[in-house]
């Protein structure tokens, strides 16, 4: 059996990803800008979780199920869903079915482990809502601390998932990876702004720049956590993107180009089924 990653920046939008120099990870496979089914975290990761990834409406195998199933005569449906639910989504192509409220309990009856981590307070346990995205985890993380810091907490993260890995012998796993850097305020430990308390909202070259380092930190950080698995599938993308300043708006949770359109990559290892 395959093991299963599926990674996501908080907030990153397609043109920063584009800008920014991540050498490793634009050298995993080829990055598509996609549209998200949420423009904030909640609705994002649910949709997720559901096995409804972001979508590219430009043909791609693996990246238009839903758009492309029907199709002008004549013209082949090459399209088909990376995961997806037996119920109650109509069945179709798909690279793996999981039977359950969500993929993540569908993993687990395959016999997978399911380990996660998130960044942003939608994935805090403690706090009511925040059970609806932890809880189909057997193993659950969430890095709290003041002053929104557990936006900064990608070097934990990754200490925590690799730990959690190496106890698994032989079992194959579900790993999620919410990463939160790339969040406003834009910031990582040790960045050269860090304490600096002033709001970037309102200067849109700087939360375009802030933004942009924080991606390439992240590049680092996702590299020291892929690099010693090996027999993996990997999902990457953005929740949803931010505006900063187009047509006066700033941040997420609305339907705009700037905060619907993020990064996604799909990387599979084989061919043959689970």
């Amino acid at each position: 059996m395959k093991n299963q990653i599926l990674i996501t920046f908080e907030s990153l939008r397609w043109d920063v990803f584009q800008s920014a120099e991540m050498p490793y990870l634009k050298s995993l496979g080829t990055w598509h800008k996609a549209y998200t089914p949420g423009a904030y975290t909640f609705p994002a990761h649910m949709s997720f979780f559901m096995g409804k990834l972001p979508q590219t409406l430009d043909g791609s195998d693996d990246y238009d199920p839903a758009p492309l199933r029907f199709q002008a005569p004549g013209r082949p449906v090459r399209a088909r869903a990376f995961w997806q639910l037996t119920s109650p989504e109509t069945v179709r192509p798909a690279r793996y079915r999981a039977d359950g409220e969500n993929i993540i309990r569908g993993f687990e009856k395959k016999g997978y482990e399911t380990i996660g981590t998130g960044a942003v307070s939608w994935f805090n346990s403690k706090m009511p809502a925040g059970k609806y995205l932890t809880e189909p985890f057997r193993q659950f993380k969430f890095f709290d601390g003041p002053d929104f810091s557990f936006h900064r907490s990608a070097g934990k993260q990754v200490a925590w998932l690799s730990d959690c890995l190496k106890r698994l012998r032989d079992k194959p796993y579900f790993l999620f990876a919410n990463f939160g850097e790339t969040h406003h305020p834009f910031k990582f430990g040790g960045c050269d702004w860090e304490q600096d308390a002033t709001d970037p909202y309102g200067d849109s070259k700087q939360c375009f720049e802030r933004q942009r380092r924080c991606a390439e930190h992240l590049d680092v950080k996702i590299m020291e956590l892929l690099k010693p698995l090996s027999n993996f599938d990997l999902v990457i993308c953005s929740d949803h993107g931010e505006a900063m300043g187009e047509e006066g708006l700033w941040g997420h949770g609305f339907c705009h180009p700037a905060v619907m359109q993020v990064p996604l990559l799909i990387r599979e290892s084989v061919p043959d089924e689970a």
